[in-house]
């Protein structure tokens, strides 16, 4: 009997990513199948993933009429990101004898997407060079500060502030995302922050700003009209400190914007948690009644709303948000 094999994952045309190849098939080598070492998965002639191993396979047995003890199957698990910049491959199913001949036994024509996920925040985690044993502090850690902000966030800053009138404090204001959008529309925006990099930044971009210690700010009462504050209360060892300082130079209001704690329950089907939640730096975790009931008791009417929808729905359909947003009023 010839040499027979197929592979059967993954399907034919089917589209797949070269860091993540799931390969499923079997093969018989004829006569000299007790002297089958291993299979090769090859792509352009070069070997991208081989296995030793061997499964039995009842189906191809049956079918084949061969020894009912006959291990024919084979999975493997390859990464080839030599393989991005192609739109379509051919996967080679190559046989390797004892003797160290070897024979190519069938292929396959995939898909290959194009988005290389390594390029991706943690995409060092699925780099196939990258061996080293990761620990706690190489997960749950904390980036340098970001440019970038949320467009969802700014409209409902921009909506609860009203109309660029009066004075607005940034506390926690990074390098003054939030700052750059309301100035060019118009606020009068001052930020305040403790890290000392972060201030340089904001120093070479010019923007209005302050460095602070984390525990009081040096302005007087009321000095500020409305205060923001974007993700950094999940950051404060002691919150109700922090919070009264803000009430104290608050006139009118105060929007703050948190990580949605909701989120964990509603994925749980899915077996994931909310990507914001890595932030080693966390130190308070807020769901709708904990934030309002914190809130509250520095604020006389205090609302929460959600924003940000993340791209999984619940498992009914409905959308999911990744942050809370309360106005509170003084």
């Amino acid at each position: 009997m010839p040499l027979l094999a197929a592979i059967d994952q993954p399907a034919p045309g089917s589209l797949n990513d070269p860091l993540a190849l799931q390969i499923e098939g079997w093969i018989f080598g004829g006569k000299s199948h007790a002297e089958l070492k291993a299979v090769e998965i090859r792509c352009d002639g070069h070997v991208i993933g081989q296995t030793s191993l061997f499964l039995p396979r009842p189906d191809v047995v049956t079918f084949h009429r061969l020894a009912p003890e006959t291990l024919t199957g084979f999975t493997l698990l390859v990464s080839a990101p030599e393989l991005f910049g192609r739109t379509v491959v051919q996967l080679q199913c190559w046989a390797r004898f004892r003797n160290g001949t070897t024979a190519q036994a069938t292929n396959s024509e995939v898909k290959l997407i194009q988005h290389d996920h390594r390029e991706n925040h943690y995409g060092v985690l699925i780099r196939p060079d990258e061996n080293r044993l990761f620990h706690r502090s190489d997960i749950y850690t904390s980036g340098p500060s970001v440019s970038e902000i949320n467009p969802d966030c700014l409209a409902l800053v921009q909506r609860y502030l009203g109309s660029p009138a009066g004075r607005v404090l940034d506390v926690g204001c990074g390098f003054g995302g939030y700052g750059r959008a309301l100035l060019a529309k118009g606020y009068d925006w001052f930020g305040v922050e403790v890290k000392e990099s972060d201030c340089a930044e904001l120093a070479r971009l010019g923007l209005p700003h302050q460095r602070v210690d984390g525990r009081t700010l040096p302005f007087v009462d009321g000095d500020f009209d409305s205060t923001i504050c974007v993700e950094v209360l999940e950051h404060i060892e002691h919150p109700a400190a922090f919070l009264a300082e803000i009430r104290r130079v608050t006139r009118r209001r105060f929007l703050v914007s948190v990580p949605n704690l909701e989120l964990i329950p509603y994925l749980h089907r899915y077996a994931v948690v909310p990507w914001h939640l890595l932030e080693g730096d966390h130190k308070n975790f807020f769901t709708r009644q904990s934030l309002a009931t914190l809130l509250r008791s520095y604020f006389t009417n205090v609302e929460v709303l959600s924003y940000a929808p993340i791209p999984l729905q619940t498992p009914d359909g409905l959308p999911l948000h990744n942050h809370l947003f309360a106005i509170c009023e003084v």
